[in-house]
């Protein structure tokens, strides 16, 4: 190529890309795909509590005359299955719960006689007050890490365990996390494979992100027959106002945060407590 043509090429080609960055977000998205290692710390970062005054917890009944009707379904939160030795070296232990720990949990929960629910058992509760038995917890994990497929998913077979794990579907296929095949394979009746946004990102942000993040991740579940009954968990815990509001146009039954608590509240039900479960016995919980 003459060198007179050649500045005016190569202005045009930076046009171009430069173009198709800001046109398509999802491609600019697409380079920043977060490894689980880079998750981990960006729990770090984001999930850190700033220390506030500690209201008077409400009691039940207080609850449900403000909120319910209201159960009390422990919902347990779960992020990491594997051992500590890998875990610490990709500064995933605070997320960690070990596997035989966790395969301990299970029989335990088994042994004491507890009900592993389906989502749908709860949304049949709230809109159809369809009795919850005493007993029961929800299962949940969060992030969709390859290790729920290789360390959980035996010991949940094998127990004959319902669970709900909440997928960054822009994040599947990528090292670390799980494969769309691997998700095929999970037994439909057990396992609900819900909304944890596309790219794992804060919902504290724009309504066009939000709507994009919400949006995107809803599309693809849907056209794979995932997620039914529509339910959706907020990335590091952090909710917002608009992403309640949208999650409700788009039908959305069940929202999860990571705020701490046992009762499930029919008014509360965009923004419903968990338990967080770390690497020691389910006793310690008062189960």
């Amino acid at each position: 190529m003459k060198k007179k043509y050649f500045l005016p090429f190569l202005l045009l080609v930076s046009l171009f890309f430069i173009g198709i960055y800001i046109l398509f977000p999802q491609t600019r998205a697409r380079l920043k795909i977060l490894s689980p290692q880079d998750l981990a710390q960006k729990y770090q970062e984001v999930a850190t509590p700033t220390p506030t005054a500690t209201p008077r917890p409400l009691t039940f009944a207080e609850m449900n005359e403000l909120y319910g009707p209201c159960v009390n379904l422990p919902t347990l939160m779960y992020h990491h299955i594997q051992d500590k030795v890998g875990a610490k070296e990709k500064n995933q232990l605070a997320l960690t719960v070990e596997t035989e720990t966790f395969r301990s949990q299970m029989e335990y929960l088994k042994a004491k006689g507890y009900r592993t629910l389906g989502m749908e058992e709860l949304i049949a509760f709230f809109d159809m007050e369809v009795p919850v038995p005493k007993r029961s917890v929800l299962l949940t994990f969060d992030d969709g890490y390859d290790d729920f497929y290789k360390n959980a998913l035996p010991v949940l077979n094998e127990l004959g365990l319902k669970a709900t794990i909440f997928v960054s579907t822009g994040l599947m296929d990528n090292p670390g996390y799980l494969s769309w095949e691997e998700i095929s394979q999970a037994t439909p009746s057990a396992y609900l494979f819900a909304n944890h946004t596309w790219s794992h990102k804060n919902l504290q942000t724009t309504k066009e992100k939000i709507e994009f993040e919400i949006g995107t991740a809803d599309e693809q579940l849907t056209e794979r027959n995932l997620n039914s009954p529509k339910v959706f968990a907020y990335t590091y815990g952090l909710v917002s106002d608009w992403a309640k509001t949208f999650l409700d146009t788009l039908g959305y039954k069940l929202a999860f945060s990571t705020r701490s608590g046992s009762v499930a509240c029919k008014k509360q039900r965009l923004d419903l407590p968990r338990v967080r479960i770390g690497d020691v016995p389910l006793s310690s919980y008062g189960f």
